[in-house]
């Protein structure tokens, strides 16, 4: 008996310490996968720390920005009002209603429509040595020519001509320019015919803003914002909408005679016409008037013939042929810098 209870004495030992070996050796096995675990989550969220993915750096960069755009509009102030002369028989420009509601949704819409045309982008040099000055004539212009096409462009395809005016030098340009005449203002009408709307406001806007546009892109703003009137060119509002969408001063001169009209262009304004439909165009025309000379007559920048740009105008007839209109400001405003 002594034997056998020994012996089994021995094997309970025996079993007893095997099990508490496995138990410590499970405990031990989860320990050590537990730290591998909690170690190789760390490696990882540092390695995506220290190099994150592409859409990661997107959207910490995006943050970053929101935060700085905060921090600069809560500290932001609102710069004092400006004062503007104020001109006989002047009235401020009711914008057109559109799409469109003020100067910070307006230029962003030519950026997102000009689809395959270069967006505008901000002027970085000055104006190129290369583009002449237009040779002007001395020779009396007659309304009976404006608003005609011109029936050939350039020998080098192109109008590539700078003007001088009241608000400084200004790139001319012409609605048949083969760069863009056959552009469907609209999807429907070609520029060549119906763009002088788009044409006018691409000069100013090319020549008096920081934006850097041709007429197509002016074409297609005004086509997303409601100011394109298909097969009839262009709605009054484009004047005051587009100019004043990006950034110009306009004005409405409710009693277009010629003491205002000159006291304007003598003061730094350059003034937008629309001339009447009658003995010299079919269905009404935009011409910008330029600047006065000192014998009183004035130059002008008509869009669709280049001829009637180099000659001298009589002001009294321009403004006898005005269009007898009065919405959206028409028949003429005055645009200058804000």
């Amino acid at each position: 008996m002594r034997k056998k209870e020994l012996w089994d004495y021995e094997n309970k030992k025996k079993h007893k310490a095997s099990g508490r070996s496995l138990g410590s050796h499970l405990l031990h096995a989860l320990l050590i996968s537990g730290c591998l675990t909690a170690s190789a989550t760390i490696v990882i969220s540092l390695f995506f720390y220290f190099y994150p993915s592409e859409a990661t750096r997107t959207a910490l960069a995006v943050q970053g920005f929101a935060r700085q755009l905060a921090g600069a509009r809560e500290s932001e102030e609102k710069p004092p009002l400006q004062s503007v002369p104020a001109f006989r028989n002047l009235q401020q420009s009711s914008v057109h209603h559109s799409t469109v509601t003020s100067a910070m949704e307006a230029v962003p819409a030519v950026i997102t429509a000009a689809k395959t045309l270069p967006p505008p982008q901000k002027e970085t040099t000055a104006v190129e040595p290369e583009i002449p000055l237009i040779t002007f004539s001395s020779s009396q212009g007659d309304v009976s020519h404006i608003g005609q096409t011109d029936e050939e462009v350039f020998l080098n395809d192109d109008y590539l001509v700078m003007l001088d005016s009241a608000m400084g030098p200004m790139l001319y340009y012409n609605q048949g320019d083969n760069r863009w005449r056959s552009y469907l203002y609209g999807g429907t009408d070609a520029m060549y015919q119906y763009g002088c709307g788009p044409t006018v406001v691409a000069m100013l806007i090319n020549a008096f803003t920081e934006y850097d546009v041709i007429p197509p892109n002016l074409a297609e703003w005004a086509a997303i914002n409601g100011y394109h009137s298909p097969n009839n060119g262009s709605r009054h509002g484009i004047i005051p909408g587009a100019l004043s969408a990006y950034g110009l001063q306009v004005e409405s001169v409710a009693d277009a005679d010629y003491e205002t009209a000159a006291e304007l262009l003598r003061s730094g304004h350059v003034l937008v016409a629309l001339m009447g439909r009658g003995t010299f165009s079919n269905d009404g025309h935009f011409v910008i008037v330029t600047n006065i000379l000192e014998n009183g007559n004035v130059h002008i920048a008509d869009c669709a013939n280049f001829e009637n740009t180099k000659m001298e105008w009589d002001l009294h007839l321009l403004l006898s042929e005005l269009k007898h209109s009065s919405d959206d400001g028409a028949p003429l405003w005055a645009i200058s810098y804000p």
